[in-house]
């Protein structure tokens, strides 16, 4: 005859040969306190969550795309969508504009870039063998700014766009110089780039290319700036190449058998980026 014990009962009780086996004779549900679930059944696919001395509780499955989620006291199904936290938002500026802090941001990086300068203008002297090819104007310099949302006002002013650029006063970076002007007899170096200040990491432009030596050479480009590249040089007369990206330099004016100024090509704007960590 075989007798059947309660669990619960002998959880704590060893038999004679030191075993107990579960899979036959016993009945009952052990609790948690005895090394227990404190359940009968256990969903199928369900994570098992404690609760103390009281039966484990479950999260089951079955909204698709739900993911397992600690809010601060215990474990839950949630939609991904509804948690703070993980999402990512970019913010351009090229026009002055009021940055204002969202709620539940955790941290910012902002990247500032100066505008880039112009190439310098070309003169020449009206003869048939001259000509004269300009400097080309420095990349704009950067400024690169991390905070955490403690260190961050509830509103910040953004200047954008051409010459100086800033996210209020924790980074700001300056334009790169314009490039210097050419007449047959003379022949500029190329402009200075702008620097960053302020910022965690900050960075100047490149220079500007020099101008060219001699009849009929090439224009100076324009400096790059951290985004990328100046105008391009001039091989041939007209007016210089204006920068590619934001903050490159202008690129060089280039003139031949011309009493008057070619003038060189227009720095770009700069930029202020703001990405948001929630």
């Amino acid at each position: 005859m075989t007798q059947a014990f309660n669990l619960a009962q002998l959880a704590n009780k060893a038999n004679t040969s030191g075993q107990l086996d579960a899979s036959t004779g016993l009945s009952g549900i052990a609790p948690v306190g005895n090394g227990g679930t404190g359940r009968s059944t256990i969903t199928a696919g369900a994570v098992v969550v404690g609760t103390g001395t009281a039966a484990v509780t479950m999260v089951a499955a079955g909204t698709v795309g739900n993911i397992l989620y600690d809010n601060g006291t215990a474990f839950v199904s949630q939609p991904s969508s509804s948690i703070s936290g993980g999402n990512y938002i970019l913010q351009a500026y090229t026009s002055n504009a009021t940055w204002t802090k969202p709620a539940g941001l955790k941290s910012v990086k902002v990247t500032v870039v100066g505008g880039g300068g112009g190439g310098g203008s070309a003169v020449g002297a009206g003869t048939p063998a001259s000509s004269s090819s300009a400097a080309g104007g420095g990349g704009g310099g950067t400024s690169i700014f991390y905070s955490a949302v403690a260190g961050l006002g509830s509103t910040v002013a953004v200047t954008a766009g051409a010459g100086t650029n800033s996210f209020g006063a924790l980074a700001s970076a300056t334009a790169g110089s314009v490039g210097g002007n050419s007449t047959p007899s003379s022949s500029p170096v190329g402009a200075l780039g702008g620097s960053g200040a302020s910022g965690t990491i900050n960075l100047s432009g490149s220079q500007g290319g020099n101008s060219g030596t001699g009849t009929f050479t090439g224009t100076g480009s324009g400096g790059n700036s951290s985004l990328g590249e100046g105008g391009r040089n001039r091989s041939t007369p007209g007016v210089g190449n204006a920068g590619l990206v934001y903050g490159g330099g202008g690129g060089g004016g280039f003139s031949a058998n011309n009493a008057t100024s070619v003038a060189g090509g227009a720095g770009a704007n700069g930029i202020v980026i703001v990405e948001e960590f929630y």
